[in-house]
């Protein structure tokens, strides 16, 4: 799964949220205990909130299942973690992110970003990732989480929004409750 000469970046804008610590990094977890997705994985959390990777995991600590011996898996897996605080409408912030990225892996790292964030940040957000922190080489996902707005209006103005910035195959519009399954998928889908 995967090859050596390209990587993974998963990051998780809303890292330091409800989501994120209880549902998102426990279920990247478990699929990099059981080698489901490719080792040469690296996890971004990016946040307004100021915060390290020591914080995050602590955070995460009381939905993360690790057994005695899976703790060798368990410190690997945190080591491949890496936090950038950022604002979400703040380009240069972006530009951060993608300088942060663009050191860990292999020149081809192909970008999946995981919008765990409330949909009234979606538009600037996404804006910012199109503009600063596509992959160079290979490919680029966006997962965004239901619901899609507050009502029809602001649904369809997302969805075009959405489509004025990325091709449909870069989109994976999900129910948070079913994004596990998603993200098995996901690293196999190219």
């Amino acid at each position: 799964m995967g090859s050596l000469s390209e990587s993974y970046a998963f990051v998780i804008l809303g890292a330091s949220g409800d989501l994120a610590k209880k549902k998102i990094y426990p279920t990247l977890w478990l699929l990099s205990r059981d080698n489901s997705i490719p080792k040469n994985t690296f996890f971004f959390g990016y946040a307004r909130s100021d915060m390290t990777v020591s914080q995050v995991r602590e955070k995460c600590s009381p939905y993360m299942k690790v057994s005695a011996e899976d703790e060798a898996s368990y410190e690997d897996f945190w080591r491949r973690n890496f936090y950038v605080r950022g604002s979400y409408d703040n380009k240069s912030d972006f530009e951060s992110l993608d300088q942060r990225i663009g050191k860990v892996g292999t020149p081809r790292t192909n970008r999946l970003f995981y919008l765990a964030l409330p949909p009234s940040v979606f538009e600037g957000v996404t804006s910012n990732l199109k503009g600063c922190c596509m992959a160079k080489e290979g490919w680029t996902r966006v997962i965004i989480e239901k619901p899609f707005g507050k009502d029809s209006e602001s649904s369809a103005r997302l969805s075009n929004h959405l489509a004025s910035l990325f091709h449909e195959d870069e989109l994976y519009r999900i129910d948070h409750y079913l994004g596990k399954e998603m993200v098995q998928n996901l690293m196999l889908v190219r």
